[in-house]
């Protein structure tokens, strides 16, 4: 007598959830089993056989549960319309095959919604591997289909097959739009893809083309695809090597723009995307973004934004002259703003930082979005803001508001943290007559420090311009004087 082995099973215990996901999924079967005509009791039995292998955690078993052309039907349903199953299911090349052998080639009611779930979830459920066998496998089936007569949207996909079914579809989508000089919508729907606008497959091909229209444009076009690219999806989408679309944008934005003053849109959107890379290395924005972009792109950026800080503070500069009805700020505000633009203008402002008083913080806040604003500190006053400049990478320069003297110095001391972004708050005497005290502590019978009043006019800019002359950083005077004082300032400096 033949005796049976036995064998051991260890299956976990049903849980109230599963039968609860299980009962959800089979209301929204009965829906379409109302309209499926003969045989819906067995398509929603299929349906409910397939959902009860995967919910219960034996999605690898799936093969041995499609055994009938029901099944087929109830696989590539389920693919396209029932969450659960396509957040549990993976697609492999041999679950692929095992279809065609219950029905080959398969219907093309089958195929239909095996290429709209290839549509709608693209990446999402199978690897970069197999989703390459998922592409080899449609496109197989599609050659088998008679397409000598008739038109159908499988027929256009016949045609396309080899450029839509692939791993780098999305990009030749977007290759065959620019190719053919036509709108990415004109050539959606030219390759009957326009069903499926909501789909991964389509996202991702908005995305590609977002960064052909960036690469087209003219440099520094405030175009409205700008706002688009800054999205929280569109940024954080995967693209290439472990990096993000933002990644790609970023990079576009800033080498389209070196060599030029990059203009505000742009610089807004990288802002937006990435943040001010000013900030300690440890910060979340400079490890998600800037660390990735490499050291040239940083260093343009901190230039661009140099100008912009300086832009900036010339603003509140002149609003707190006006606000506060100070004759003596409005007298001197143009001479400083000239001294200031024309040290940038010639090339020779090397990095900067923004210390904003609470005054300040409020006017900005007005009139930018807090994302266009780049990094700054907050200074314990209502009313002074300052501004620090490295000058030709040898000369650090502090200006600020409200009877703020000019300040030279050769080196800075080392506690003074004027450069340190991991500080966010200083006091109003930091900046204005400790940091003299903390230079002359620390660098004791060095004559590299001058603190100037701006006051007579002309006088005090010679004074900065004979400090940065003996320091070896050369000024060209007409760009930072006036230009209707020019000749008075010859007269009584001479130009060397």
């Amino acid at each position: 007598m033949l005796s049976v082995r036995q064998m051991d099973f260890n299956l976990r215990d049903w849980t109230d959830d599963d039968f609860r996901q299980i009962s959800a999924s089979e209301k929204k079967i009965k829906k379409v089993g109302q309209s499926a005509g003969a045989g819906s009791d067995k398509f929603i039995t299929a349906c409910r056989d397939l959902l009860t292998c995967v919910i219960t955690g034996s999605p690898a078993n799936i093969e041995q549960v499609i055994t009938t052309i029901t099944h087929v039907r109830a696989f590539a349903y389920l693919l396209v319309n029932s969450a659960e199953f396509i957040s549990k299911v993976r697609i492999n090349y041999a679950l692929l095959i095992h279809l065609t052998s219950i029905r080959s080639p398969l219907s093309r009611l089958t195929l239909t919604q095996l290429i709209r779930a290839f549509l709608t979830q693209f990446d999402k459920v199978t690897n970069a591997e197999q989703l390459e066998n998922w592409c080899k496998f449609i496109k197989y089936q599609l050659s088998q289909l008679d397409t000598s007569k008739g038109s159908s949207d499988l027929k256009i996909h016949a045609k396309y097959a080899n450029e839509i079914f692939s791993i780098d579809g999305p990009e030749k989508i977007v290759e065959r739009a620019s190719d053919e000089k036509v709108d990415f919508e004109t050539i959606v729907k030219k390759l009957a893809l326009n069903g499926y606008t909501d789909g991964r497959y389509l996202t991702l091909s908005r995305y590609y083309y977002y960064l052909e229209t960036l690469e087209a444009i003219n440099i520094g076009e405030d175009h409205p695809i700008l706002q688009e690219v800054c999205k929280k999806d569109v940024i954080n989408s995967p693209y290439k090597e472990n990096r993000l679309l933002g990644h790609a944008i970023l990079e576009i934005l800033i080498d389209r723009s070196q060599g030029s003053q990059i203009s505000q849109s742009w610089q807004n959107t990288i802002l937006t995307i990435a943040g001010d890379p000013r900030v300690p290395k440890s910060h979340s924005n400079f490890q998600q973004w800037w660390a990735l972009l490499g050291e040239k792109r940083i260093a343009l950026m901190r230039g661009w934004l140099s100008r912009f800080d300086l832009k900036l503070f010339l603003k509140i500069l002149e609003q707190s002259a006006e606000d506060g009805y100070n004759s003596d700020m409005r007298r001197m505000f143009k001479d400083r703003k000239i001294f200031m633009e024309g040290l940038e203008s010639q090339g020779l402002v090397a990095e900067s930082r923004l210390f904003l008083s609470r005054y300040a913080e409020q006017y900005l806040r007005r009139h930018y979005k807090k994302e266009e604003l780049p990094n700054f500190a907050r200074v314990e006053s209502s009313e002074t803001s300052m501004i620090y400049l490295n000058i030709a990478g040898s000369i650090h320069m502090i200006e600020g508001s409200h009877s703020f003297k000019l300040k030279l110095m050769d080196k800075l001391p080392s506690n003074s943290r004027v450069n340190d972004y991991s500080v966010n708050y200083i006091r109003d005497h930091s900046l204005r007559t400790t940091i003299e005290m903390q230079y002359q502590e620390e660098f004791s019978g060095r004559y590299g420090i001058t603190a100037i009043t701006h006051h007579p006019p002309l006088n005090w800019q010679n004074k900065a311009i004979n400090f940065l002359k003996k320091h070896n950083v050369k000024v060209t005077i007409s760009e930072v004087i006036p230009q209707e004082n020019y000749r008075e300032y010859k007269q009584k400096f001479g130009v060397y």
